[in-house]
């Protein structure tokens, strides 16, 4: 099973002698269709907001590249996304449903996660509930180990040296973050974890489900001064997974595939007591 992905595009429109992110989106769809994969998975932020007026253009711009890839294809939505845009816009821009979906792999299944991805400057990005609700049903309904997407990680991973997040990590993550991981852990049906949003590459092991974050298409912090041109490609071989993530900023990871339930992974210690 192979997918491949790319998250945080961030067109905000042609800007002559300025990098065009379009080129590695067109790169990236060229690729996955010489590879054949089984999905393509685009974890969200294609766009940067301008005004309504020019980010229906912009989406439109990169849902005509998407389109050229003639297999099953899905499209999350961002905070970037929505400023503008509602979730109709883009399924129909993208002709991908909006939403939370349950998708077959075979030996395994994605679930697709879309809590509101509206960021209120003042306090945030909202809690996830009753959407954590779908995700508890959907992980019950199917024995399967799962992969679950979202454009927001929740992890709770440190944001340390993040260019955007260190002095703004309530803004990295939902403020149940810890909520949502609970739930999750329950059932022990998840073995992975996908998310964009924090531009970085990562790997955070919490209660045996491995959270990964993938690097942005166009982001520069890490690689200065060109941008990182970055997408990745999932293969889940029956135990094992092999995440790769190509361009500027690489890495590969290799690991168990497995859901959570079948590691035995003791609650933490107290904390020691201090004199």
């Amino acid at each position: 099973m192979k997918i491949a992905i790319i998250t945080d595009i961030h067109y905000g429109g042609p800007d002559p002698g300025a990098f065009d992110v379009r080129a590695v989106v067109d790169k990236f769809v060229h690729w996955a269709q010489r590879l054949e994969v089984d999905l393509l998975l685009d974890l969200g932020d294609r766009i940067d907001e301008v005004d309504r007026t020019t980010d229906l253009a912009n989406a439109g711009e990169l849902a005509r590249i998407f389109a050229r890839f003639p297999g099953k294809r899905v499209h999350l939505r961002g905070n970037h996304d929505v400023v503008n845009l509602s979730f109709g816009d883009h399924e129909a821009l993208f002709g991908t449903p909006a939403g939370h979906q349950a998708i077959d792999l075979g030996e395994t299944r994605l679930l697709v996660w879309q809590p509101s991805v509206l960021l209120d400057r003042a306090v945030g990005f909202p809690e996830t509930q009753p959407e954590l609700r779908w995700l508890s049903r959907a992980l019950d309904d199917d024995a399967r180990p799962a992969i679950i997407a979202s454009h927001i990680p929740v992890s709770g991973a440190s944001m340390i040296s993040n260019y955007y997040f260190e002095h703004n990590d309530d803004f990295a993550t939902y403020p149940d973050h810890a909520a949502v991981r609970s739930a999750i852990a329950d059932g022990g049906r998840v073995a992975m974890w996908l998310s964009g949003h924090v531009h970085w590459n990562s790997i955070t092991q919490v209660a045996g489900i491995r959270h990964l974050t993938i690097q942005s298409a166009s982001e520069q912090f890490t690689t200065m001064p060109d941008p990182a041109c970055a997408y990745g490609l999932l293969q889940v071989d029956k135990s094992i997974a092999r995440l790769e993530v190509f361009g500027r900023d690489p890495v590969t990871w290799e690991f168990p595939f497995v859901p959570s339930g079948d590691r035995r992974w003791p609650q933490p210690r107290p904390r020691v007591p201090r004199p």
